[in-house]
């Protein structure tokens, strides 16, 4: 392909591009010109043509023979002037060890490096946009034997347009050394953080490979030019589930774009990817690696992960549906005020209780958020749910049964103390907005604790008066909504995807018509989120609260209009509740926890069907 002796040519196909790929090493650009048919478009990524082995091939098409030739400076121009001041990197992240050397981490250390990651990132000069789900994987394509499970991710990060790939991908090495990483080791052992470019939207195609040696026309190269290996878009993609998983996440709304003269583009690659993934993932999702009937947890290959539990494992939660069993120690909820606040050791009774019923969480409550309740102030919610969720803490720190403690509050206060206590979620039903310094607290806890942000439209004084939705898109409104809420102020309080549950919250500024047309469209609260580019947060765990709520009860109501009373609707919140976990719910908060959890068993029998017969969802 070059008259120069010393220029080699080296031709792959990569199908998965439909193109064709020239890696041309450049020595004298008088000597370079094509043989044979067809029409390709070449880019030369070496400024000036002064560094070698760095060239691609953009675009094949079969016509007469036609070259064009761009130079750095002519197509950053025309680049920058249609994508302004950033560029956009898609960025694979895993952990699977602690930054102890040779020390298993839990998946609670893990998580805490994919934050200590992306806060890194940040101060380097990244933007987080958007992030994909967390998965937990076995250890593949390694020789290294009996490592601790990978948790994988990721992520597309915004940067400044002058920075190369190749300069992105030397940030990201000095991130990895700095937690700990040696970078220069290549052996696929365990780390405690691997970062790893996918694709790039300024330099959609290229390869760097740094020179063997040192010498004289390597002078002029920058340290990571000298010593780090690039191909983007990343060569072993395609054999990676758990690289395809998160690219799927990320571009679960795209499409091809088929405008103009380069088709080869980012989003493109990623979305071919995407629909790649989709045809293996009811093949992989949750698949283990011996017969269904003896396979244990650590049999799966890959599944979606979430943080529950502060100090322990992320827990999967697609087709394991769990139940939260509601604790008040207030005097006036809507249906048990009065009963638990009495004393610290009732409280403790009222939990234990509902762990032997079945509860995997227990939610502690300190004020009512029915419509028009009156507001507490932080400092007696505190008065009210310290003492019991010291109780409760120590009494299931160490229970087998891995019963995690949760705070319903919407103070910043309150989960300040509730973090110093050692409770693993953060229930807040407000979405960030009654407080604000809410969302501070949350994204400062001490570790990245679980946050169940939840939709609603004010405050409980005014709440009912917000109650308008287009007729037949309450769950559209709703997942719209939340999505606005993530973008605009969770993410940017330094919250991530990656700890968010999600809450359509049933009740909250929604008549009791709309509730039921919520529940029967709830996979389009999902559909929402995805299409406003939330990324994993469309798959993240969500927590429906029915139980016991007026509008079950007036599903009951014969033609006489006599309401039915709270402690009479548990059988038909059960049968809402069995609804929502069929349509994407995968947690439901409960008073009567032994028969949620029974539907839940239900729930998970048909998910684990569905698993075995290769219908996953």
């Amino acid at each position: 392909m070059c008259s120069d002796s010393n220029s080699k040519r080296l031709y792959r196909r990569t199908a998965e591009w439909a193109l064709e790929t020239f890696w041309i090493n450049v020595t004298n650009s008088s000597s370079l010109f094509i043989r044979g048919g067809g029409d390709i478009f070449i880019r030369i990524e070496s400024k000036n043509m002064r560094r070698a082995h760095r060239a691609v091939t953009l675009k094949y098409f079969s016509s007469s023979l036609r070259v064009r030739l761009f130079s750095s400076s002519s197509s950053e121009s025309s680049s920058s002037s249609t994508s302004g001041k950033f560029a956009d990197v898609c960025v694979a992240i895993g952990s699977n060890l602690d930054v102890r050397e040779g020390e298993d981490a839990d998946s609670s250390s893990r998580f805490q490096h994919f934050h200590v990651a992306l806060r890194l990132l940040q101060e380097r000069g990244f933007e987080i946009k958007k992030l994909a789900s967390v998965y937990e994987t076995k250890p593949v394509d390694t020789l290294i034997e009996n490592q601790p499970k990978f948790l994988n991710s990721a992520c597309v990060l915004r940067h400044p347009r002058e920075w190369s790939v190749l300069e992105c991908l030397g940030k990201m090495k000095d991130i990895e050394r700095e937690m700990g990483r040696d970078v220069y080791n290549t052996d696929k052992g365990p780390r405690v953080i691997d970062l790893d470019i996918l694709f790039s939207e300024k330099e959609p195609m290229v390869r760097y490979d740094p020179p063997p040696f040192p010498s004289s026309s390597s002078s002029s190269l920058s340290s990571y030019e000298k010593k780090f290996w690039l191909e983007v878009p990343h060569g072993r993609i395609k054999e990676r589930a758990f690289v395809l998983a998160p690219i799927a996440d990320l571009t679960e709304k795209m499409s091809f774009d088929k405008s103009g003269d380069v088709s080869i583009t980012m989003a493109n690659q990623m979305t071919a990817m995407a629909r790649l993934w989709k045809e293996e993932e009811r093949r992989i999702m949750q698949t283990p690696t011996k017969n269904f009937e003896e396979a244990s947890e650590d049999d799966i290959l890959l599944q979606r992960v979430a943080p529950f539990k502060r100090n322990m494992r992320l827990e999967p939660y697609e087709g394991r549906a769990k139940v939260m069993g509601v604790l008040n120690v207030t005097p006036d909820s809507f249906s048990d005020g009065g009963v638990f606040n009495t004393s610290v050791s009732t409280a403790l009774r009222r939990a234990e209780q509902l762990a032997d019923e079945g509860s995997r969480i227990i939610d502690v409550g300190g004020q009512s958020t029915r419509p028009g309740a009156s507001r507490v102030s932080a400092a007696d919610e505190i008065a009210r749910v310290a003492p019991v969720l010291e109780a409760i803490c120590e009494r299931f720190k160490n229970d087998p049964r891995n019963i995690a403690v949760s705070v319903d509050t919407f103070y910043g206060e309150v989960v300040k103390v509730a973090d110093a206590i050692g409770v693993d979620i953060i229930n807040d039903v407000s979405g960030g907005d009654w407080d604000e310094g809410m969302l501070s607290a949350v994204a400062n806890t001490k570790v990245p604790l679980g946050y169940v942000l939840s939709h609603q439209r004010g405050n409980p004084q005014v709440m009912s008066k917000n109650a308008s939705y287009p007729v037949g898109s309450v769950a559209k409104t709703v997942g719209d909504e939340i999505a606005s809420q993530y973008l605009r102020k969770v993410l940017p309080s330094g919250i991530s995807a990656w700890r968010c549950w999600i809450d359509p919250g049933f009740g909250f500024a929604k008549s009791e018509e709309q509730c039921v047309e919520l529940l029967s469209d709830l996979k389009d609260v999902r559909a929402s989120l995805a299409k406003n580019e939330c990324g994993g947060l469309a798959k993240a765990p969500m927590l429906v609260g029915m139980s016991r709520k007026r509008f079950v009860g007036n599903m009951l109501v014969d033609e006489k209009r006599k309401d039915v009373p709270k402690d009479a609707r548990d059988v038909a919140s059960a049968a809402a509740a069995i609804v929502a976990l069929m349509n994407g719910a995968n947690a439901v908060r409960a008073h009567d926890v032994k028969l949620h959890a029974d539907i839940a068993k239900v729930a998970d029998a048909v998910a684990a069907s569905k698993r075995k017969t290769g219908s996953y969802e």
